[in-house]
């Protein structure tokens, strides 16, 4: 069997029939729902034949394909075909946004010649209801998917009823809204039935364009009103099974549709509506239930249990994989000037521009919120934005908060749930930003309860907006050598709430060269361990020759769990501070000339100072001790005297107050002006 033939064998598994030519290397299309013009189904066979991934661009669904083999990887082959896998990722996401892109253009040539609708057209007297801003092309009538305000893709429906959206345009929480939500707001599955329940109850209501939609309309949707009662408005077969997994993800409500007479097989609202009048069809909205966290149960208000076997498996979602999830808490934390800021700004410029991560994926453009109690938005946080090439049309920052005309700080305690209602307004946040997260909690940051209960509404946001929450913060002081998740600042929660946490360290060596790492030192839903070098510069803001701003350069891989790679780093970051400080105290207390070993030694560890980095600091200063008589001490200077005839030097005899092992000698006899002190 060749490597196609398997190919198409696994793709078969897993419900996906491909074409009868795979042409390997390049991306396929093929219907996943039967319909004329769908094209959701993807397919690349690798070149060599040896491996592919195929899946679903409607529901995300993505499995990968790999040629039986007579033994296992070894790790070099294993590490190659990852990257394989993700170049070829890579490029099937920039192929989606291509034919995104291109859909997304002939939708909106088309809608721009199009005509409005008029209440009598075929379809519309067919299905009983009428035009709600729909418009006609060539017989056709036109339905407008958009997500917010923003066309992606249109529904053509055709007097026979066929339905066709533009080939190779978004699906994916695309929907089309008619009336202005009140308390109430309906989510169904067609036009006609979502005109039936508007004209007879008056509620707002939006139209997914299919059941595997959805879910993706309902998150979006409760993003944008978090406090409405949402319904979701259910077909009979398929449809109610995926009304009931959007209500449970969106703690939202079901209507199913009831029939006293179902000879005709009816199966929807608009049936309903035809069939049995308006009445029926407001009783059953009126009606819906809250749906259970179980699929196989609907019941009132109250405590429910889960059954495993009714819920759904989801994989999780990346906006960089394996690092930022998305509805996920992240935190990075380190050293004050290791450049943290810049680092979480960094990583925003990527997103909002579409760039590339540091271990050269591609990210995928998203709007960003930034939250910020330090940094003035002007001078700071968009110049160095500005500087990493952020593409400052999707950045959004977040700021007082009107009240009775009166402005007020932003309050996390109250707002969040108003920042959550604009945020999913604005629509396509990726990535949140609290700088520091400390203003995220309005008491005591030092207690865990407390800590937890302010942090759960920035978890819950990012749940709602399905982006990833960043917050920015310290390492406590005199932490080094400690597992790095402990010594985020504050209560225990700031590093066992985020699913993932980074952190940042900086190293100088003795020419003065600084190194900067960026480690994952925790992650419950990810691999951990591993990071970056990095280093910042300053560099002009484009279109602003007069302003300079910090930047980032991402540098090498790093290999190792984060507390190994932090413990090196900072164990020299240590040495050389412990050092920097011997050399200050050694240049303050011989600037008057020489002195007893004894005496200087004797100082030096009153003031802290241990041996080790003081024998260091000796030897970075030049100094040689020395005597000035054979039975006279030892003696240390910033500048070595000229040695009188007799004169012992320590060096020239190859001996000294330190031992072999760098060590400090413990002799009486070689000083005897040590006056008791162990040297």
């Amino acid at each position: 069997m060749t490597g196609a033939e398997q190919f198409r064998e696994f793709a078969a598994g897993h419900g996906f029939e491909l074409p009868a030519y795979i042409e390997p290397g390049k991306i396929i299309r093929f219907q996943t729902n039967g319909k004329r013009g769908d094209d959701a189904g993807w397919a690349r066979l690798f070149d060599d034949g040896l491996g592919g991934i195929v899946g679903d661009w409607r529901t995300g669904a993505e499995f990968v394909w790999q040629a039986k083999r007579d033994r296992q990887f070894t790790p070099e082959e294993k590490r190659a075909w990852q990257a394989k896998i993700e170049i070829h990722r890579r490029e099937r996401d920039a192929e989606l946004v291509r034919q995104y892109k291109d859909a997304q253009a002939r939708a909106e040539l088309v809608w721009k010649t199009s005509t409005p609708a008029p209440d009598d057209h075929v379809y519309l007297l067919k299905k009983g209801v009428k035009s709600h801003g729909l418009r006609v092309y060539k017989g056709a009538l036109l339905v407008p998917r958009r997500i917010g305000n923003e066309l992606h893709n249109l529904e053509y429906i055709y007097p026979d009823d066929e339905k066709r959206p533009v080939p190779g345009g978004r699906v994916n929480g695309c929907y089309f809204s008619m009336g202005r939500p009140d308390k109430v707001l309906c989510v169904a599955e067609g036009y006609a039935t979502a005109a039936s329940i508007h004209e007879t109850t008056g509620h707002a209501v939006a139209v997914s364009f299919g059941s595997s939609n959805l879910l993706p309309v309902a998150k979006i949707l409760r993003g944008k009103f978090p406090d409405k009662k949402i319904i979701l408005c259910a077909d009979i077969g398929n449809g109610q099974d995926e009304a009931i997994k959007a209500a449970q993800a969106i703690n939202g409500f079901l209507a199913v549709p009831v029939f006293k007479d179902s000879s005709s097989s009816p199966t929807d609202f608009n049936d309903l509506h035809r069939l049995e009048g308006s009445e029926a069809v407001k009783a059953a909205i009126e009606n819906a239930i809250r749906v259970s966290t179980t699929a196989d149960a609907v019941q009132p208000d109250g405590v429910s249990l889960i059954r495993g076997s009714s819920i759904v498996p989801e994989a999780i979602r990346w906006i960089w994989k394996d690092w930022l999830s998305c509805g996920k808490f992240h935190i990075i934390a380190g050293a004050p000037g290791t450049g943290k800021t810049t680092i979480a700004l960094a990583l925003a410029a990527t997103v909002t521009a579409g760039g590339r991560w540091p271990d050269g994926s591609r990210a995928e453009p998203k709007n960003i919120l930034i939250w910020s109690g330090e940094d003035d938005v002007k001078d700071t946080l968009l110049p160095r934005l500005l500087a990493m090439g952020a593409d400052h049309t999707r950045i959004y920052f977040v700021g007082p908060v009107m009240v009775d005309g009166k402005s007020r700080p932003f309050d996390p305690a109250k707002d969040i749930a108003e920042l959550a209602r604009v945020a999913a307004e604005i629509g396509g946040i990726g990535l949140i930003i609290v700088d520091p997260i400390v203003n995220a909690v309005p008491g005591d940051s030092n207690k865990n309860a407390e800590t937890r209960r302010s942090l759960q509404p920035l978890v819950d946001l990012a749940q709602k907006l399905d982006a990833c929450a960043l917050g920015v913060s310290h390492f406590s002081k005199n932490t080094a050598g400690r597992n790095p998740v402990e010594r985020v600042t504050g209560s225990v929660a700031f590093g066992a709430l985020p699913r993932v946490v980074f952190g940042t360290a900086m190293t100088t060596d003795k020419e003065g060269h600084t190194e900067r790492i960026f480690v994952r030192a925790k992650s419950n839903i990810g691999p951990d361990g591993g990071g970056f070098n990095y280093d910042l510069e300053q560099k002009t803001v484009p279109g602003h020759h007069a302003l300079q701003a910090s930047c980032l350069l991402w540098g090498r891989p790093l290999d190792g769990s984060a507390h190994e790679l932090l413990s090196v780093a900072e164990q020299v970051d240590e040495e050389r501070c412990a050092t920097d400080e011997a050399i200050d105290f050694l240049r303050s207390i011989l600037v008057g000339g020489p002195m007893k070993a004894s005496e200087v030694i004797k100082e030096a560890r009153e003031a802290g100072i241990h041996d080790k980095p003081l024998r260091r600091a000796r030897e970075r200063l030049g100094i040689t001790p020395v005597k000035q008589s054979f039975s006279g001490g030892w003696e240390w200077s910033l500048s070595a005297p000229k040695m009188p005839q007799g004169t012992q030097d320590a060096q020239y005899k190859k001996v000294g107050i330190f031992d072999g092992g760098g060590h400090l000698r413990h002799h009486r006899e070689a000083d005897p002006d040590a006056d008791g002190v162990e040297i």
